[in-house]
């Protein structure tokens, strides 16, 4: 089978329930990744910050809004003690992009029922929240080598982490459109 295919029948099978069992994992596995960051959190709000960098998030991959090469460095250096701890919140990770990546698919499955939509709209609705997972583990992926201390990633992380975010959104906006449209039929 292939992904696409995978995902078909993740939608197919939508169901409210699902979406909420879903929705709970994912709210579920966010709080079990913030109780494993929670070390890292602390090391991070102890370091040093000046003027309006200390408005920000610590962690470079939550900020949402973009983070340079050089601040990624300056965060592995804060943490390297514990990027023992870093790797068993990737592990986590690994189980929260299956979930969101699931409730993606159950919220596209849901919205397109009984609403057409051409063929085109129906592939975009399924391969956006593939693309959010494979950007992810991407993610995760160079995280681990820059935690190991294999390779500097820093240069490329802060484009695979926007692009995590930007297909997680558009998957969530073109979910709400089509939503949108089905509610005014």
């Amino acid at each position: 089978m292939t992904p696409l295919g995978a995902a078909a029948a993740i939608a197919n099978g939508a169901t409210p329930a699902r979406l909420a069992l879903a929705l709970a994992a994912v709210l579920g596995l966010w709080l079990a990744g913030a109780l494993v960051h929670a070390p890292i959190e602390a090391a991070l709000r102890a370091a040093p910050c000046e003027g309006l960098a200390c408005l920000r998030p610590l962690r470079p991959d939550t900020r949402h809004g973009g983070y340079s090469a050089a601040e990624f460095r300056d965060y592995l250096d804060a943490i390297w003690s514990l990027r023992g701890r870093a790797l068993a919140g990737l592990l986590l990770d690994l189980l929260l992009v299956a979930a969101v990546a699931s409730a993606l698919l159950l919220t596209a499955g849901l919205v397109t029922r009984d609403v057409p939509v051409n063929e085109r709209t129906h592939r975009l609705l399924l391969a956006l929240p593939l693309a959010y997972a494979a950007m992810d583990l991407g993610e995760n992926l160079l995280l681990a080598v820059a935690y190991a201390g294999l390779a500097d990633v820093a240069v490329v992380l802060p484009w695979i982490s926007a692009m995590k975010f930007g297909t997680a959104v558009a998957s969530g906006a073109v979910s709400l459109v089509v939503a949108m449209m089905r509610a005014l039929a």
